[in-house]
C-alpha cells in the first residue's frame, strides 16, 4: 500500500505523485536548494514540489499547515521514525536527513559536534549575511531613497 499523507493538508495543493518517497516543498533559492543538494548527496529518493515565494503559495493555508513560518523549504518524510513526519527549517531538515541516512555527519561524537558547529555557523551567520548582501547588491541601489533624517 502507498503511504497515506492525507493528514497533511499541504498535499491537497501540491499532490504527491509518489507518496512513498520524501516530499520536498521548496523553491530554487540559496536556502531552498540546501535540502535538495543533501538529498542528492545522500541518495534519498524524493519528489520536489515548486512552492513559489508568492503569498499565494507560502501564505496559503495548505503551506502554513506544514510550516506556520511561511518559509521554504519543508518536507514530509512518509517513512519517518514513527510514521509520516513533517519538518521545516533547512537546518533541522539537514540534521534529520543526516541522522536518518547515516551520511555527512561523521562517525564519532566529535565529528558530529564539528559538523553541527559548521551547520549552525551557516544557518545563523554566513547564510543570513550573504542573503542580506544579495538583497543590497541586487535591489537596494542608488534608486532607493534614504529616508533617514
Amino acid at each position: 500500500p502507498m503511504a497515506d499523507l492525507s493528514a497533511f493538508p499541504i498535499t491537497q495543493k501540491w499532490t504527491p505523485q509518489n507518496p512513498d518517497v520524501l516530499q520536498l516543498f521548496s523553491f530554487p533559492t540559496p536556502n531552498g536548494v540546501k535540502v535538495s543538494i543533501a538529498l542528492e548527496e545522500m541518495g534519498i529518493p524524493y519528489e520536489a514540489h515548486l512552492v513559489t515565494l508568492s503569498d499565494a503559495d507560502v501564505k496559503s493555508p495548505e503551506f502554513l499547515s506544514l510550516n506556520p513560518n511561511n518559509k521554504i523549504p519543508a518536507i514530509i518524510d512518509p517513512n519517518g521514525p514513527d510514521g509520516p513526519l513533517g519538518l521545516f527549517e533547512s537546518g533541522a531538515i539537514l540534521l534529520y536527513l543526516a541522522e536518518k541516512s547515516g551520511k555527512l555527519m561523521g562517525d564519532t561524537a566529535a565529528d558530529k559536534g564539528k559538523t553541527i558547529q559548521w551547520v549552525m555557523f551557516q544557518m545563523g551567520g554566513l547564510g543570513p549575511m550573504l542573503g542580506q548582501m544579495g538583497f543590497f547588491v541586487k535591489f537596494a541601489g542608488s534608486e532607493w531613497e534614504d529616508k533617514r533624517p
